[in-house]
């Protein structure tokens, strides 16, 4: 099986399709087309969604939510954010807190590739690293192949 890889840069593009005609939408509605744009893409190399989890946060704070991931099965986790939004940041944590995968990037389109090697519950955290306009909207969507 030829192995994936998932560039954000992928994302961003086919975000950046969507976000043409954006302009008078409120920030969840802003948010909520770019995880769309995630499906569209991703569905296309044959993942379905399994979360979609939106919010918001001022700059500098975290939120997490404990999902539950198969063992030996591919997932992509992609976030998304409004307007005011210039980092978003997302991790993969175990039971102890440790980060098993992350993306810090200076960007606002995190992506994640995670292949759990045990089933259970993993935490998704969510950092609001700069925001504008606070609080910022985000979003995040979990596939899986």
């Amino acid at each position: 099986m030829r192995g994936f890889r998932l560039t954000a840069g992928a994302l961003l593009a086919a975000g950046m399709l969507m976000s043409a005609g954006a302009g008078a939408q409120s920030y969840a509605d802003t948010v909520w087309e770019q995880l769309q744009s995630h499906y569209d893409f991703l569905s296309g190399r044959n993942f379905t969604p399994d979360n979609y989890v939106m919010g918001k946060l001022a700059q500098g704070r975290t939120d997490s939510w404990r999902l539950h991931f198969d063992g030996g099965r591919q997932y992509v986790v992609t976030g998304a954010c409004d307007s005011d939004c210039n980092d978003l940041d997302l991790a993969i944590l175990d039971d102890k807190g440790n980060s098993l995968v992350s993306d810090n990037e200076t960007d606002d389109y995190p992506v994640l590739e995670f292949r759990p090697s045990a089933s259970g519950q993993y935490t998704v955290e969510v950092e609001m690293y700069a925001c504008d306009v606070e609080p910022c909207y985000f979003g995040f969507a979990k596939f899986r192949q």
